[in-house]
């Protein structure tokens, strides 16, 4: 497999040629870099198309319509996984994939804004690191539950928690919550922060212990890999309108969270994905790349209903997760600066199944590193009726992140990137690199669980490499510039730019 399978068609799409005939579009305009790894990736991929035959051909009665792959297009950002690409966008009749959305489920992006300006944060750099090392890594979080609350947590998301949480359980950042609004918060999330599940399936050692309040490693946590807290400053303004509209300032202070359902989400989707691979039937052969399919019918009826509450379930937890991680950051910044507002802008997910309805049955839009960017049509009755769908787009640890307004753009399933996108491997990034490695060091601060600035960590080389290697595998020399991904999303109509977000400081686990 090469590049040559990808025929430019103009500025900014690409179409893979493929033997299966699959509409494939890749949004890249000539200054993103393309693997050919990720390429070879997503033809191993559409090999689907043969499973989804094979499994039709001997059992047809599985399916309420005749299972077909309606589209896949790519953003940006598309590179190589394992089996799936990030910044797949793939919708399906008939069937859901749901390794397509990959382990991670509902790892998304939220963004507030607070009443500080960037001046005030930097004149206090080394109180706000030490402040939040301590609430994120040094048992500060303080995030007390009970059974009851867990369980309305995985089976209501944040709605469940406004309906079970009193007023006077405010122990720890629970006072923070309470701070907030509901209705606010809620119509500043996607599907209002809340994917109805019937039971809890596979998580019942987190639910705990009835009649009794306790604590876990999960929640407020930030995980591994490119996930992160971050606090930011409004650079630049690119569109004065919807920035006024949205509450955006020059200046401004914001905290941006990136993560997902972290080892929740892995144990909800191991629980489905076993569930599915036994429903293979047994005269078909097994898939060569390993994506097996779930048909949408009466037969599988039942293992329907437990993906969906699986994969809700997991949901939930993310929603609350970056919640509780923006409460943090917000009780971080009140222990330097007093009371302090922060205001939720939006949180939508990247990783997630979608229904949509398409010529008289239900389309399944997956978004694997994909997140929606819905025109104003769209987005009635919530605070984005006029504007679109807040698109939030992070560049590399390091590197500007950006607001747009999303266009709702047909050609992606109203869909857009979810960052920058890695441009070399984990492995590849630990070879070379070393003087942008170190420049990124003097110029950034990254907040980890190792606190770079005591004399006794300094002289744990064991300490010190392990971490350095981490952040190494994050550096900004790792991932595609975020200029031309911008730009394909601005020049192919996914999204309009609305502004800028330079870093000041970086959360990392």
């Amino acid at each position: 497999m090469s590049l040559n399978e990808l025929k430019r068609i103009d500025a900014n799409r690409l179409q893979l040629t493929n033997p299966y005939g699959i509409d494939v579009t890749l949004f890249a305009n000539q200054e993103v870099p393309i693997e050919s790894v990720a390429v070879d990736e997503l033809q191993s991929m559409l090999q689907l198309q043969e499973t989804v035959e094979a499994v039709y051909r001997a059992c047809p009665e599985r399916f309420s319509v005749e299972p077909t792959i309606a589209s896949v297009a790519l953003t940006p950002d598309f590179h190589k996984a394992r089996g799936i690409p990030v910044g797949t966008i793939l919708e399906t009749r008939g069937f859901l994939v749901p390794q397509a959305i990959g382990n991670d489920i509902n790892c998304g992006m939220r963004l507030h804004r607070t009443n500080l300006d960037a001046d005030q944060v930097k004149a206090c750099f080394d109180a706000l690191e030490t402040a939040c090392r301590s609430i994120f890594f040094e048992a500060g979080r303080r995030i007390p539950m009970a059974w009851e609350h867990r369980e309305a947590l995985l089976l209501s998301g944040i709605e469940g928690l406004f309906d079970t949480i009193d007023q006077s359980f405010d122990e720890g950042l629970w006072s923070y919550f309470h701070r907030t609004d509901r209705h606010e918060t809620l119509s500043r999330i996607d599907r209002r922060g809340c994917l109805p599940a019937r039971r809890v399936d596979g998580l019942e050692d987190m639910l705990g212990k009835r009649d009794r309040v306790h604590r876990d490693s999960q929640i407020g946590s930030i995980g591994g890999g490119n996930h992160f807290v971050e606090f930011q400053k409004v650079e630049r303004i690119l569109d004065g309108q919807i920035a006024h509209a949205w509450g955006l300032v020059p200046g401004m202070v914001t905290v941006m969270v990136h993560t997902g359902s972290v080892s929740v989400g892995y144990a909800s989707g191991n629980f489905y994905r076993d569930q599915v691979r036994q429903r293979h039937p047994d005269s078909v052969r097994k898939p060569e790349n390993g994506i097996h399919i779930l048909p949408v019918g009466p037969e599988d009826g039942q293992a329907e209903t437990v993906f969906w509450d699986a994969m809700h379930n997991a949901a939930n937890f993310a929603y609350a997760n970056r919640m509780f991680l923006a409460l943090m950051a917000w009780a971080s910044l009140e222990k330097c600066f007093g009371e302090t507002q922060c205001e939720l802008l939006y949180d939508a997910p990247h990783n997630m199944i979608w229904k949509e309805p398409s010529q008289g049955h239900e389309s399944y839009i997956h978004r694997k590193g994909a997140c929606p960017a819905r025109g104003y049509d769209a987005m009635v009755d919530t605070p984005f009726a006029y504007y679109g769908e807040p698109v939030l787009v992070p560049g590399s640890m390091g590197a500007s992140s950006y607001v747009l307004a999303g266009n709702g753009l047909p050609g992606t399933n109203q869909s857009a990137a979810h960052g920058a996108g890695r441009a070399i491997s984990r492995g590849a990034s630990m070879k070379g690199f070393d003087r942008e490695f170190e420049r990124f060091l003097e110029e950034f601060r990254v907040v980890t669980p190792v606190d770079f600035r005591r004399q006794d960590i300094r002289q744990r080389s064991d300490i010190m490499e392990k971490k350095l290697a981490d952040l190494r595998q994050e550096a900004p020399f790792a991932y595609k510039g975020i200029g031309p991904v911008i730009e394909t999303i601005q020049d192919s109509g996914m999204a309009r730019p609305v502004a800028e977000l330079k870093p000041l400081m970086t959360v990392k686990g």
